[in-house]
């Protein structure tokens, strides 16, 4: 297959996963039924439901302006050469070797970034303060970004480096040596993430002694489950909206709950997403994750490394000769589809998972105070109370609220 060829083929990868992501947005959004959905409809008057589809419609119409740009940047950049011309300035500025490599996909990573950077602040500022959800000041949303851009440079960066030394100093056989660093780094983020880097966006705050954290004692105690702590994090400094998390593997393993979760429900509730949390690690679905995150890299490392030397890829994107960054790139937009197929593999993944914690949930504790807890949630985050399948494989980590619900009056009944 020549360039030109190439090229086409990563032209229609772009369209085809536009194309994609449009249908599946517009069929959510045609989804939703008029009125209320009866498992909801004690907590959901129909105006607020109305707030609910003008807000998911409002976020859906900047999402697709937002990705037209960028789709038609992409489009844009191969079809005239001009990565292929970029890269080349960048080398006979910085001289070669894979710190030009470093140079141009950092430079490229950062345009795409400040391309997208209006839409966040439309909807940082403009959606989600509209609809009474926003809560971040320009401080915070700019030491956010300064924040993000610093761990980018560090974490990211180095991990590039590291690659781009590996593929200089071992050719092909790069892919499992570096495989294994990027399992080591995996792993540690997993383990380490909520004490180490969370703590540089959000404070963390043991929760003081009272009911809630004397029922989740008593809890996780019954449970004979081991929990390093209960975390309450400042999540009102950004967002109304509240949530829950578990995170860490061994002994680093601890429930954080937001601010608002806090604040907005009574304890009944709050312990049952406690519950929901704890499911998450006693049905052992953070380790079989990140084993599949794990497995995925490596097979993922294992295919670019046919690729990487490739002239022709290069070519494809303006260059005259072999360039690894190039390749870099244009191996990312050949593998979107597969993206698109591990993501919606690790999406139903995801779901099933959030099943096994809700019926774990109303297991160890109620399954009407989760009930009730996904109620009030989905009211005053104006969630979308149904998915399209589309949508859902495509995005969907957790299932639709209604979904949710149905599947804990079931347990309920079988209770």
């Amino acid at each position: 297959m020549g360039p030109d060829a190439v090229l086409v083929v990563l032209l229609v990868a772009l369209l085809a996963d536009a194309g994609l992501t449009w249908v599946a947005r517009a069929l959510q959004l045609r989804h939703q039924p008029a009125r209320p959905p009866a498992e909801l409809a004690d907590v959901l008057d129909t105006d607020t439901y109305a707030r609910g589809r003008a807000y998911a419609a409002a976020t859906a119409r900047v999402g697709l302006v937002e990705a037209a740009v960028v789709l038609g940047l992409w489009l844009g950049l191969l079809a005239s050469g001009a990565l292929g011309a970029a890269h080349a300035w960048v080398v006979a500025w910085a001289g070669g070797g894979w710190w030009s490599a470093m140079a141009f996909l950092g430079g490229v990573a950062l345009a795409f970034d400040l391309v997208g950077l209006p839409f966040e602040v439309v909807r940082t500022f403009g959606v989600e303060a509209r609809f009474g959800f926003n809560a971040t000041t320009v401080a915070t949303f700019v030491r956010d970004r300064l924040t993000g851009y610093a761990l980018a440079i560090v974490l990211g960066g180095g991990l590039l480096g590291l690659l781009l030394w590996s593929i200089a100093a071992w050719g092909p056989g790069f892919w499992l040596p570096f495989a294994a660093v990027a399992a080591l780094v995996m792993v540690l983020l997993a383990t380490f993430q909520t004490s180490v880097l969370l703590p540089l966006f959000n404070r963390l705050t043991p929760l003081p002694d009272g009911e809630l954290k004397a029922a989740i004692a008593d809890y996780v105690r019954r449970e004979g489950f081991e929990l390093e702590d209960t975390y309450a994090m400042d999540g009102s400094k950004r967002s109304t909206k509240a949530n829950a998390f578990f995170s860490g593997l061994g002994r680093q393993r601890k429930v954080v709950l937001f601010d608002t979760l806090l604040a907005g429900h009574p304890t009944d509730e709050v312990l049952a997403v406690v519950a929901h949390e704890v499911g998450h690690a006693r049905l052992g679905h953070l380790p079989r994750l990140l084993l599949g995150s794990v497995a995925v890299v490596t097979a993922t490392l294992f295919v670019l490394s046919r690729l990487v030397d490739s002239a022709t890829l290069s070519r494809a994107l303006g260059a005259d000769d072999h360039a690894v960054a190039l390749n870099l790139l244009a191996f990312g937009v050949l593998f979107t589809p597969i993206t698109t197929a591990i993501g919606v593999g690790f999406n139903a993944l995801s779901r099933r998972y959030e099943y096994q914690a809700d019926a774990f949930a109303a297991r160890t504790h109620r399954a009407g105070s989760m009930v009730r807890a996904l109620q009030r949630l989905s009211r005053d985050t104006l969630a979308a109370p149904l998915a399209h399948p589309l949508y859902a494989w495509l995005f969907l980590t957790h299932p639709a609220p209604v979904d949710r619900i149905r599947a804990l009056a079931r347990a309920g009944d079988a209770g």
